[in-house]
């Protein structure tokens, strides 16, 4: 789910929030397959594209070209690829960490992939022996 949130422009002396400049930007990202929700925001002439609640792209709303194609406004073309840039370091495996149990304990632990497990465990003394009730 991406969040565009944007604020008002002016145009013809009127300050309001409209969609023609970031119309291309939308129907871009939709034809790519990401569900899109548009949210207004008070900043004025502001674009912030979200992933995650993460801003992946921000810009001014004066950049964009007025109802232009995706493909003609080289803006919103930085904005796509930001955001399938974003999408790829999101998904990719690597950014996700690799928890394994430890043995004789509940606790996890984040092994790194040239460790190895015995190096990770740290030596235990016995501290208190509880002696046997006959």
């Amino acid at each position: 789910m991406l969040k565009i949130k944007y604020g008002p422009y002016e145009a013809y002396g009127l300050i309001q929030h409209r969609i023609q400049k970031i119309r291309g930007l939308i129907h871009c990202l939709s034809a790519l397959g990401y569900e899109v929700e548009l949210i207004e925001i008070a900043a004025l002439d502001r674009l912030v594209i979200e992933m995650a609640d993460r801003p992946v792209f921000m810009c001014s709303l004066q950049h964009l070209g007025f109802n232009r194609e995706c493909q003609d406004d080289p803006v919103c073309q930085k904005a796509v690829a930001a955001v399938q840039e974003a999408n790829i370091r999101f998904n990719d495996v690597s950014n996700v960490p690799i928890y394994r149990p430890i043995e004789l304990g509940a606790r996890n632990c984040h092994l790194d992939q040239k460790k190895e497990i015995m190096e990770l465990l740290t030596e235990c003394e016995l501290l208190y022996e509880i002696k046997k009730q006959h």
